[in-house]
């Protein structure tokens, strides 16, 4: 009951709608989305692209890029709003760009590696268009709703705990079932769900000067640029940059132990025991 109760709160307080977009965005599409996406694709890369552990490993950092580069996106849905908003159009765009991509990888038998990895790349600025997007939506309520700031941080981790628990819980039978390109024409569900959230959020339209855009986008920068140089950030930034560049990823070589040699348990359709 209490449960129900925090729900009903958070529903009356912000909207419906925003609730919703926390739990496609993080639920859906980074919870589930993103297990199911995590497991589909290390097998297409190995089973269907018949690349090798290093191959792949470089590929799917490339695919990453969109993930890296955040803050641009953040900016652009901060400065540059579409017909007076500033996040429906961004949360549409980013359902339309992940739909197209993850159809164009499922529908095509025999699609050329540069060819996917672009599509792949889609898919990930389509979720990290709406990561941004929603976050700025979180920020926005933090502020007019002070109280509820914590309530919404336990929101957004509860439903990507859940969604990621579901998502690696059936990622294998799934992938059973229907192969990685199926498992790509199924993640077009949650990026579809991302477009509905674009059409149903509750957001007041505002007047739009674009001769000013160019103005702030560089005060944006500016900013940034000051907030960065401060030591007790860029030193936060550099170790952090430092750990995960130094750290030694050998996933993909233990998953083509796992599902290819023999000596391995050898989980692959495309094997065996």
């Amino acid at each position: 009951m209490n449960a129900i109760r925090w729900l009903g709160e958070l529903l009356e307080e912000t909207h419906w709608s925003f609730v919703v977009a926390v739990v496609v965005i993080y639920g859906i599409n980074q919870g589930f989305g993103y297990a199911l996406a995590k497991v589909g694709t290390d097998y297409y890369m190995k089973d269907v692209q018949k690349l090798q552990p290093s191959e792949s490993q470089v590929y799917l950092q490339i695919a990453r890029i969109p993930w890296v580069i955040k803050p641009i996106w953040g900016l652009f849905t901060d400065i540059v709003p579409f017909f007076g908003y500033h996040r429906r159009p961004y949360f549409i765009l980013a359902g339309i760009v992940g739909i197209l991509s993850m159809l164009f990888l499922s529908l095509h038998e025999k699609l050329h590696i540069g060819l996917a990895l672009l599509s792949l790349m889609a898919g990930n600025a389509g979720g990290a268009i709406a990561d941004v997007t929603v976050d700025a939506c979180i920020a926005h309520q933090s502020v007019t709703h002070r109280s509820l700031a914590p309530h919404m941080q336990s929101l957004c981790s509860m439903s990507s705990s859940i969604g990621a628990l579901i998502g690696y819980s059936l990622s294998g039978v799934f992938l059973h079932l229907i192969g990685p390109k199926g498992v790509y024409g199924l993640l077009s569900i949650p990026y579809a769900l991302m477009l509905l959230v674009g059409i149903l959020l509750d957001e007041q339209r505002a007047l739009t000067d674009y001769t000013q855009v160019p103005k702030k986008f560089w005060d944006a920068i500016m900013r940034m640029l000051t907030t960065l140089i401060r030591q007790d950030v860029w030193g936060q930034c550099f170790y952090m940059f430092i750990s995960f560049a130094l750290s030694l990823n050998i996933h993909e070589g233990l998953f083509k132990w796992e599902t290819d040699s023999k000596a391995g348990p050898s989980f692959s359709q495309g094997t065996k025991n």
